[in-house]
């Protein structure tokens, strides 16, 4: 696989992990004052739907944070390769001739 498509694909991650966290953030977001206009006896039951709905925006929003951080950490490593792999291209190519 060529390196840049590579790059390409890795970037795609990054943007989808991104886009991760911040539904993860969004699926969070809870206003605890609802429950104290239902009655009684519904607002455990709506409290614990609320608690599911916080856990499963922190695994999103993990789950999207470590995307990203491998995601720009490979992008880094294949930028790095790629700027190498240029750098002795070009030294080959235009190298000091004494």
């Amino acid at each position: 696989m060529k390196k840049e498509k590579l790059f390409v694909i890795v970037a795609a991650v990054c943007i989808f992990a991104i886009a991760l966290f911040m539904i993860g953030g969004v699926v969070q977001d809870i206003d605890y004052h609802t429950l104290s206009s239902l009655p009684l006896l519904e607002q455990k039951a709506a409290y614990d739907d609320l608690q599911t709905r916080k856990t499963v925006g922190e695994i999103m929003q993990l789950v999207g944070a470590l995307l990203a951080l491998a995601g720009f950490a490979a992008i880094t490593v294949v930028a790095l390769t790629v700027g190498q792999n240029s750098a002795e291209e070009a030294e080959k190519r235009y190298g000091k001739s004494e």
